[in-house]
């Protein structure tokens, strides 16, 4: 459903999970209102980042996005669904499509514009945490936002669960984010999400992984336009610069 209707859409997400599906058609039970909440969700819209996401049980702001896509790939790297394929060069799937092409995309972007774009941030705040209906972001969003940045973590640690075993999703996401109902029973996963993120992947990996997918973006047929006359050095920069500055911010 979420592949359907635009998540993951991007050239490098796609040359990892493949095609989606077409869109599909409104379930029975959902109500009209509610398919355009879902859809406002699931299909990412850059003038707009904020309409995909939410306030989570946590308290923290997360991107669907990129955390459904790092589900879908944790399970089928788990063996469940399709086999992901192998690409040249070989990339992680998992960090593929939730952090590591938004990253290396995002720092081509600012290095290739006015000198004015910034590549990460910024945060933003809820008009009612009780009822949150609209979020405001303190400045212009960059391609990676904060909800993005915490919802590619958050696809991440919840992929590479996945990528362990089968878990009802329902379950894995109860027990990451909590119940929010202040039962006082301690901190859920999601509070450790940038130390488990540090630990899992690391500086150094994650810059290995930009410039992998930026590698693959170079080979696709037509290469994205970003991508024309990129070089491998210019690869390697954006990537070293990428890792370094997200890990300074989010790790």
């Amino acid at each position: 459903l979420g592949r359907g209707l635009g998540v993951c859409s991007t050239p490098g997400c796609r040359a990892v999970l493949g095609e989606p599906p077409g869109t599909p058609e409104r379930p029975p039970l959902v109500t009209p209102g509610q398919w355009q909440l879902l859809t406002e969700l699931l299909r990412p819209d850059p003038a707009t980042p904020e309409r995909g996401a939410l306030l989570a049980p946590d308290g923290s702001t997360v991107a669907l996005a990129p955390l459904l896509a790092g589900i879908e790939a944790g399970l089928r790297s788990g063996g469940f669904g399709r086999p992901l394929p192998t690409l040249d060069p070989p990339v992680d799937p998992l960090l593929a499509v939730t952090i590591a092409e938004a990253l290396g995309t995002s720092f081509l972007l600012a290095e290739r514009g006015d000198g004015n774009a910034t590549a990460l941030g910024p945060d933003g705040c809820w008009d009612d945490v009780e009822n949150p209906q609209n979020y405001t972001w303190r400045g212009p969003p960059s391609p990676v936002p904060d909800p993005v940045a915490i919802g590619a973590m958050d696809g991440v640690l919840l992929g590479a669960r996945l990528a362990r075993g089968p878990l009802p999703v329902a379950e894995l996401l109860r027990g990451y984010y909590g119940s929010g109902n202040g039962s006082g029973e301690g901190r859920p996963p999601s509070s450790y999400r940038r130390r488990d993120f540090g630990v899992l992947v690391g500086r150094g990996r994650l810059e290995e992984e930009v410039a992998a997918v930026l590698g693959v973006l170079r080979t696709l047929s037509p290469a994205p336009e970003l991508l024309r006359d990129v070089g491998t050095q210019e690869v390697a920069a954006v990537a070293r610069r990428a890792a370094r500055e997200f890990s300074e911010r989010y790790v």
